[in-house]
């Protein structure tokens, strides 16, 4: 009788204490634009800091692939002076490429994306982004309800 108690409070306090552990799942990568009336959804994607050491300057890269892995795309915003805060980004670069279909030319905008960034550290940032981007001297075309939610890695 008292085996059976002491293995039932065991038990008890092992429910207990695997109950109460800390969960360490990052939360989930948000990152989609609407172009051309079609929306983009990465269903891959990383972030991550690239320092331009001749320019000084901090880039954050955001990176995805369509779930059918058609489409590369990619946010790239750029800090003038070296740090990153919550705020607005003029003059970022934003590109929609294919992924299987190497003669089709993708889509790029260079320093025509606007990024809010609403909330950023060391391990996520938030925010919107909009602008243009064109095919091989195309007529540039409205790239439109961007926004991210990733972790830097």
């Amino acid at each position: 009788m008292k085996l059976s108690r002491v293995a039932a409070i065991f038990m008890v306090a092992a429910m207990i204490f695997s109950a109460c552990k800390k969960d360490d799942a990052q939360p989930e990568a948000i990152f989609s634009f609407t172009f051309e009336g079609k929306q983009y959804v990465s269903s891959g994607t990383s972030a991550y800091y690239s320092d331009t050491v001749i320019t000084g300057k901090k880039t954050l890269v955001i990176d995805g692939v369509t779930n059918n892995f058609k489409e590369h795309m990619q946010l790239m915003i750029t800090s003038p002076d070296g740090e990153m805060p919550v705020g607005t980004y003029g003059g970022s670069a934003a590109s929609l490429m294919p992924v299987t279909d190497s003669t089709e030319s993708g889509y790029i905008g260079v320093s025509t994306i606007n990024v809010q960034i609403t909330s950023i550290n060391s391990k996520r940032a938030e925010g919107t982004f909009s602008g243009t981007l064109s095919k091989s001297g195309e007529t540039e075309k409205p790239l439109t309800d961007g926004t991210f939610k990733v972790n830097i890695n």
